[in-house]
């Protein structure tokens, strides 16, 4: 068993200490597809009574082609019409009965950003992966993507598929906890039981095997190994009142992972993120590939650099 299913299996979360989310991040660059993930965020702030606060990353890109006399000129009437969208979406009726904090216009760059998050305590960044066609869908993908590896929070995502439950709270029906049975993916699993017990959704724990040892004596017993210490790494509360299914299959990770949320008619997926610092079978291609093609919000947390 590998370490991560190991240490759970002998140490299960402590259900008390499950996270929370006192600070909400929506990061926007008000493209309708940006947009589409407001209704999530705010549907996130209003279950967990949390701050939800209203970012604008203004780019260098937005600017570029500007000569450089002008450029400070540009550059503030950017940042004065970002933060007038900024103060609309704040006060408009989607938000009314949401706590919203000072909406705010950030131009420290992408390679700040994680800096400004910690800084802020944010507990959970909300957004939408693509931005509209072109140059800033390509941008928008780009930030998402980078944000999803560096930020130390939790980020929730609605791919271009991805659709929420058009309901006050985000309460999944269904979770689906994805794990590649190393410890860093492993964090994410408090996060999947906190929504699951709040709504006694059902859950599913889902490890993949490689495809090439499949039908061996040796690989079955590695499965069902990995099904007892993913069973045994949940809190007693989790197994009251989440029916917990365990879920080890062989094949294709993304492909997997995407089947079992769609044959349960999942309403999230949470699954870790690779450290920037770390090797782990849940590559960015994994994590990516999950998060473009999903049907329903993903939750990623990265682990731990």
């Amino acid at each position: 068993m590998k370490d991560g299913a190991l240490a759970y299996a002998q140490q299960p979360i402590d259900a008390q200490t499950l996270p929370r989310f006192e600070r909400v991040l929506f990061p926007t660059d008000f493209s309708r597809t940006s947009l589409s993930a407001l209704p999530l965020a705010t549907s996130v702030a209003r279950g967990f009574k949390s701050e939800l606060k209203l970012l604008h990353v203004l780019l260098p890109a937005d600017y570029v082609f500007t000569v450089p006399e002008i450029a400070p000129d540009v550059s503030g009437l950017m940042e004065r019409d970002a933060s007038a969208h900024l103060l609309a979406l704040k006060y408009s009726d989607q938000l009314h009965d949401v706590k919203v904090g000072i909406p705010e216009v950030f131009k420290g760059g992408l390679g700040q950003l994680p800096r400004k998050i910690a800084a802020d305590d944010i507990d959970l960044i909300v957004m939408a992966t693509h931005g509209s066609r072109g140059f800033r869908h390509w941008l928008l993908g780009s930030v998402a993507e980078d944000v999803i590896h560096s930020a130390g929070c939790p980020v929730l995502t609605l791919g271009p598929h991805g659709k929420a439950a058009n309901d006050s709270e985000f309460r999944p029906n269904h979770i689906l906890f994805a794990t590649d049975a190393s410890a860093d993916s492993f964090r994410a699993l408090p996060y999947a039981i906190q929504f699951a017990q709040r709504q006694c959704s059902d859950l599913a724990l889902v490890h993949v095997l490689s495809h090439k040892h499949q039908g061996t004596p040796e690989a079955e017993a590695f499965a069902a190994l990995m099904r007892d210490g993913l069973h045994r790494a949940l809190p007693l509360t989790a197994i009251k009142h989440c029916s917990p299914e365990i879920v080890v299959t062989f094949g294709n990770p993304v492909e997997e992972i995407l089947n079992a949320a769609r044959e349960r008619g999942s309403e999230l997926i949470v699954m870790g993120a690779r450290s920037s610092t770390k090797k782990s079978t849940f590559s960015h291609s994994v994590s990516y590939g999950v998060i473009s093609r999903a049907t329903c919000p993903v939750l990623t947390i990265r682990g731990a650099c």
